[in-house]
């Protein structure tokens, strides 16, 4: 049984880069876009006319207008931003689902990418290999003592404990799924051995169905967002985008 490598950190000095300087080639950096849903909602219209139908069939199955909406400029968001690093035009762009229905771009091998989204926001990770992202808004009022035993070991137990505890809490959760995501392999019962405390672990690879290193780097997408995303070890850089689409 092999051993892996997972180092759990935060990056130094995050910060938000305007769209316009992006020159659209990945080569070995990671690039997380951030898409907020409310200040997009005007462009709603320019963000539906490239979805497919499968994805506008999605929207309309959505019961609150906020999560369709949400849908909606998610996705589009997707198309136009993956559109210029592909040089395709965003409504060509075909989908497929792959491990636990985490899909990938049909002939585009070279390029990975990965979606997540909470509340008011919405995070993209692009990468030249398999990428796993997730934001979590920071909800003080989930109940989340309920659920700890069945996700967390005895360490992150007592480290959510401590202090600051609804931060901590979604800190590690985040962590995992971002984990998860990026190995595709689903939420189930080793989520407990995937390592959510900052530094370095070894794990065996059949926890997490990987022979791959990762790094998880987590960040503050904005107040009360909390945002982790998984990644290759030989990356050079994370590089984090602001977009707006109006």
């Amino acid at each position: 049984m092999a051993k892996i490598k997972i180092v759990d950190k935060h990056p130094d000095n995050v910060q938000w880069i305007n769209s316009s300087s992006c020159g659209y080639s990945i080569n070995k950096n990671v690039d997380v876009w951030r898409i907020n849903v409310s200040s997009n909602l005007k462009s709603i219209d320019k963000l539906l006319s490239v979805l497919s139908l499968d994805e506008i069939d999605r929207a309309n199955r959505f019961f609150h207008i906020r999560d369709k909406n949400r849908h909606i400029i998610s996705h589009g968001a997707m198309r136009n931003i993956l559109g210029r690093y592909l040089n395709q035009q965003p409504s060509l762009i075909e989908f497929k689902d792959g491990i636990n229905k985490k899909p990938f771009i049909i002939n585009k091998t070279g390029l990975h990418f990965n979606l997540s989204h909470s509340g008011d926001w919405i995070l993209l990770a692009i990468a030249n290999s398999d990428i796993g992202v997730d934001t979590e808004l920071i909800n003080y009022d989930f109940e989340y003592k309920d659920v700890m035993e069945g996700y967390f070991n005895y360490e992150e137990i007592n480290f959510i404990n401590e202090e600051k505890s609804a931060e901590r809490f979604f800190l590690l959760w985040t962590r995992k799924e971002a984990q998860i995501k990026a190995t595709g392999k689903g939420l189930d019962e080793n989520i407990k051995l995937i390592p959510g405390l900052t530094g370095t672990h070894y794990i065996n690879n059949d926890a997490i169905t990987s022979y791959k290193n990762w790094v998880i780097s987590s960040f503050s997408l904005s107040e009360q967002y909390i945002a982790s995303v998984a990644a290759n070890p030989l990356t050079d850089k994370i590089r984090f985008w602001d977009v707006d689409f109006q």
